[in-house]
C-alpha cells in the first residue's frame, strides 16, 4: 500500500476530529504540489472544514526509507524465485555423480571468491563432501586420526590414518591427512609420496598440494614448491597460508637471480 502511495499522487478525505486553532484554517480547497495529497479535517465540534497537503510520509509518520517501493519489492521477490529455479536438481543423479556436481559447483565458486571469510566457508562446504568416505567406519578412524593429530598424539594419529589408508587405498582424504602427518613426523618421502597419491584421487586437493609444497620447501627445491603453492592458489586463491607462501618464495628466487 505504501508503495503505491510513494509512485501516485491521490486525493485523500480523511475525517480526522480534532480541534484546529481558527488561525490555521484553510478553508478553500487547494491545488496540491505533486506527491502531496489532500487532507480534509473537519475541526471537533464543527464548523468549516479545513484543507492540508502533505506528503504520504506525513500523514503516517514515516521516514522516506521505510516506504516500500513496490516494484524493487517485486524485483527481490522476482529474484528469489530465479534464484531457487536456478538451484541445481540432483534427483536424477547417482550418489557418485551428485558428489562430483556439488564439488564442481562449489569449486568453481572458490575460485571467483574473493572474500576471505566467504571463500573459507566454500572451502568448509568441499571439505564436508571429502570428509565422508562412504562408510562410517572409515569415517569414525579419519576423525580419531585427526583429533589425536590435534593432541599430539602421533602414534596414536598414525595407527589411525594407516587404517584408513588400507580400509579404503581410493580415498584420497586418507591419503592427504596421512601425508601431513608424515610431513610432522620428519618422514618427507612418505609426506611426498602420499599427497602424490592424493592428487591421483582428487586432482583439486588443495591440502595435499599445500603439504606437497612444504615439503619441496624443507628439500630446498624452491622452484617445485612454487609451483605447488601456485597450483593451490589456482584452486582456492584466498587460502592464505598458500598465498603467503608464494609471495616469500617468489621474493626469493627473484633474490636469487638478481
Amino acid at each position: 500500500m505504501f508503495g503505491i502511495m510513494k509512485r501516485f499522487s491521490f486525493t485523500l478525505f480523511a475525517a480526522i476530529f480534532i480541534a484546529a486553532p481558527a488561525a490555521a484554517q484553510v478553508t478553500e480547497k487547494p491545488d496540491c504540489a505533486e506527491g502531496h495529497n489532500l487532507i480534509v479535517i473537519v475541526p471537533d465540534g464543527g464548523g468549516d472544514p479545513i484543507y492540508r497537503c502533505q506528503t504520504p510520509e506525513e500523514i503516517f509518520g514515516l521516514e522516506p526509507e521505510d516506504l516500500i517501493d513496490n516494484e524493487a519489492a517485486a524485483a527481490e521477490t522476482t529474484d528469489d524465485e530465479t534464484a531457487i529455479a536456478e538451484r541445481p536438481n540432483y534427483s536424477d543423479l547417482t550418489e557418485e555423480a551428485e558428489r562430483e556436481a556439488k564439488l564442481n559447483t562449489y569449486f568453481e565458486r572458490l575460485k571467483v571468491e574473493t572474500n576471505p571469510e566467504d571463500a573459507d566457508l566454500i572451502a568448509e562446504d568441499i571439505w564436508a563432501i571429502w570428509l565422508d568416505s562412504g562408510s562410517d567406519t572409515v569415517n569414525f578412524i579419519l576423525r580419531r586420526g585427526t583429533a589425536a593429530q590435534k593432541r599430539n598424539e602421533i602414534k596414536l594419529a598414525r595407527r589411525m590414518f594407516d587404517n584408513v589408508t588400507t580400509l579404503n587405498p581410493d580415498y584420497a582424504e586418507g591419503w592427504a591427512r596421512s601425508s601431513r602427518l608424515a610431513l610432522d613426523e620428519k618422514d618427507l618421502g612418505r609426506a611426498l609420496t602420499e599427497a602424490a597419491q592424493a592428487l591421483v584421487y582428487e586432482p583439486r586437493h588443495f591440502y595435499a598440494l599445500w603439504t606437497m609444497g612444504n615439503v619441496f620447501e624443507q628439500l630446498g627445491r624452491q622452484d617445485e614448491a612454487l609451483e605447488a603453492y601456485i597450483e593451490a592458489n589456482k584452486l582456492y586463491p584466498e587460502l592464505k597460508a598458500v598465498k603467503d607462501r608464494i609471495g616469500t618464495l617468489q621474493n626469493d628466487i627473484e633474490g636469487d637471480v638478481l
